[in-house]
């Protein structure tokens, strides 16, 4: 059942972000916006609670994140929970973003990292990888391609309210939109033409629903009740399943888009 949070959060998403995804020319503004004030270094709060180096892995930036010998209370932000609780290096990479930056540029940038990582990677030291949206989007489609390589991969992902497909052929998600508190149509198809203006939404590196999903690792799959991104999400576990992908589960909860 959705806490009293969860319920005063999505009021505030209606009349937040949902104003802003409620078309593309409010979703360029707010890239804008959000270009003049991004800081991609970790939340002063951290600091002194965590161990962070920022440090070149093959020819990129990235933050470590690891506890510090004291272990501190839990602080509110899922990188460093995941530090914490399972004793963790967490690498954030600070790679560049679209629109000034396309998806295949993007994956030539964090490609390296991902391969560097799974290929040193050890049983007393696995790698896992994941994040949210847009990021579980690329986490499936580096890892298909370290599979098709024939190259080290991750033997543990995690998609947290994944962006799976930007074809918007699902009719279930333009029916989950009308309830979605943030979230609209008009944004998830605009993130496709600022990301990859030359690809087909059904191309599988934008849409990895569209792509080979037979042999992924197993998968802890996360997602929102709200969200209009979960239909295309169920759609992609069955499929993973289907294909012998080993699903280590998955979970719909009340709250929206991570």
């Amino acid at each position: 059942m959705p806490s009293i949070q969860s319920h005063l959060m999505s009021w505030v998403l209606w009349f937040t972000g949902k104003r802003i995804c409620s078309s593309a020319e409010n979703l360029r503004k707010a890239v804008d916006n959000d270009r003049r004030t991004r800081d991609p270094a970790p939340p002063k709060k951290l600091q002194g609670k965590l161990n962070i180096e920022e440090k070149q892995q093959s020819g990129q930036a990235v933050h470590t994140l690891s506890l510090s010998q004291t272990r501190p209370p839990r602080p509110p932000y899922f990188t460093s929970m995941a530090a914490e609780s399972l004793n963790a290096t967490v690498v954030v990479p600070i790679y560049p973003l679209a629109p000034e930056t396309k998806l295949l540029a993007i994956y030539e940038a964090v490609g390296p990292i991902h391969n560097e990582l799974a290929a040193t990677a050890t049983q007393g030291k696995p790698f896992w990888c994941g994040w949210d949206s847009a990021g579980g989007s690329m986490t499936v489609v580096l890892t298909r391609q370290g599979l098709d390589a024939d190259q080290p991969t991750a033997s543990r992902l995690l998609l947290i309210s994944p962006a799976l497909d930007y074809s918007l052929a699902n009719p279930d998600l333009h029916a989950a939109a009308k309830s979605d508190p943030w979230l609209d149509v008009p944004v998830v198809k605009e993130m496709a033409n600022l990301v990859c203006p030359d690809l087909a939404t059904n191309d599988p590196r934008l849409s990895p629903i569209y792509g080979k999903l037979g042999g992924l690792p197993p998968m802890l799959i996360l997602a929102g009740g709200a969200d209009l991104l979960t239909p295309d999400t169920r759609i992609f576990a069955d499929k993973a399943r289907e294909k012998g992908g080993r699903r280590q589960n998955d979970r719909v909860a009340p709250p929206t888009h991570r």
